[in-house]
């Protein structure tokens, strides 16, 4: 690829196991990370959404992802949490599109691992992971049963055949607590199914993990279900995403200088410009309800190669209320592309205010462009986990506001805007 834009960036199984493994193809059916396309993301919508499937042990259903179960077994059900029996579960409302990867543990069906295994392509070392990922509770198991959780480990190898995915043993596993997620329900509620899908019964979970992948080697990213105390609850995992940072990125040709998002009162103003390109073919204007969720609105013709300034501009006409996040998709000639960071625009149909928040991805400031028939009074950062870790009063007789949010870990957080009249807009954004 030639251009982008610069603003983006256990007990062991033995020798059975490794046989198996290689001859399901893991050495080679890897998400491959590379330097260009810094973003990978699996909403596991390719699962069954009714009867039942085959998904291996050993074998990838999904590119990359893999299952090992500590009894023999080859199912995948659909369910809605409806069933208490053990077993792994494509859990979602019944039929509907929208899945969730899940399990429930017990001593009939044994214990289960899934997995996504990668591989570094940079053509540098990786330094850093950002997962983040939804755990959903499908299912309370009875009303004496404790919280029950998904743990997650990594581990990162030269050679593919090496891991072993079993959950029978941690042994060269890393374990990263900060992203285990643990069910939200649990006794003294009566069993029953949950819609994994609301708000009450899932979670965010988010983290920034340094690492040290050299380039060709291999990372496998891994979520437990142990059996645990009472029967299980049914607990799965949907909405991954991931991105990755490396040691020295390269200063690319295509140069962004700026990328803005602008509400009007009809429609939303994007404009950006370009100090220099090279094999710069088009870019399409992309806008999604959240980080992750993208489409493309709009196709801008490039310059191909040139060192001069270049404007561009594109007007969303049919913009959606509440917050909406833009970015942008360059096209090489080649067609290869990379993305731009994402602003975000927030219109609110009910009291004709509208708030723009940006960056998304900051590591200090985080900037409020406020046009509004009422005042703001009241800025508060809300956790992952809904925790407020950070509140602010805001200057009421100016539209331009300054949060600083410099002392928060790293993760995603929503920020939330309180005007005089008690009205709130929120906006999502990532901490780095």
């Amino acid at each position: 690829m030639k251009t982008s834009i610069t603003l983006c960036r256990q007990i062991s199984f033995g020798i059975l196991f490794m046989a198996m493994l290689l001859a399901s193809g893991l050495a080679a059916a890897q998400v491959s990370m590379s330097k260009y396309k810094t973003e990978y993301a699996q909403n596991f919508d390719v699962l069954p959404s009714s009867g039942t499937a085959t998904w291996e042990d050993g074998a990838a259903y999904m590119p990359g992802w893999y299952v090992q179960r500590t009894i023999a077994s080859n199912l995948l059900t659909a369910n809605a949490g409806s069933s208490n029996t053990g077993g792994l579960y494509s859990y979602g409302n019944n039929s509907a599109a929208d899945r969730a990867l899940g399990s429930i543990s017990s001593f009939k069906a044994g214990e289960f691992a899934y997995g996504l295994l990668l591989q570094n392509n940079t053509g540098d070392t990786i330094t850093q992971l950002n997962i983040s990922y939804y755990g959903e509770q499908w299912r309370i198991s009875n009303k004496t049963a404790p919280q029950h959780q998904i743990a997650f480990f990594y581990a990162i190898s030269t050679d593919a055949a090496s891991f072993n995915l079993s959950p029978a043993s941690d042994r060269n596993w890393i374990a990263y607590p900060e992203l285990n997620f643990k069910g939200p329900h649990y006794k003294p509620e009566e069993g029953s199914a949950l819609n994994g899908n609301a708000t009450e019964n899932r979670q965010l979970l988010s983290a920034s993990i340094p690492v040290t992948i050299p380039d060709g080697a291999y990372v496998m990213l891994r979520w437990k279900d142990v059996d645990e105390t009472e029967s299980d609850h049914g607990l799965a995992i949907d909405d991954f995403n991931l991105t990755w940072n490396i040691n020295s990125p390269d200063v690319l040709p295509v140069e962004l200088v700026n990328f803005t998002a602008e509400p009007k009162i009809d429609d939303v103003e994007i404009t950006w410009q370009t100090a220099s390109e090279e094999q710069n073919d088009f870019f399409i204007v992309e806008r999604g309800a959240d980080e992750r969720g993208f489409e493309g609105i709009g196709r801008v013709q490039g310059n191909g190669t040139t060192t001069l300034r270049n404007s561009y501009t594109f007007l969303d006409k049919w913009p959606v209320a509440g917050t909406a996040y833009y970015r942008l998709k360059q096209v090489d000639e080649d067609g290869s592309y990379t993305y731009s960071a994402a602003v975000s625009v927030t219109r609110s149909a009910a009291s004709g205010s509208i708030a723009k928040v940006y960056p998304t991805t900051t590591s200090e400031l985080l900037n409020i462009n406020w046009e509004g028939q009422s005042l703001l009074q009241q800025a508060m950062v809300v956790d992952a986990r809904g925790r407020q870790v950070l509140q602010q009063k805001l200057s009421d007789n100016t539209t331009q506001q300054v949060v600083d949010v410099s002392r928060l870990r790293s993760g995603m957080y929503v920020l939330v805007l309180l005007d005089e009249k008690g009205q709130r807009i929120t906006s999502r954004f990532i901490k780095i």
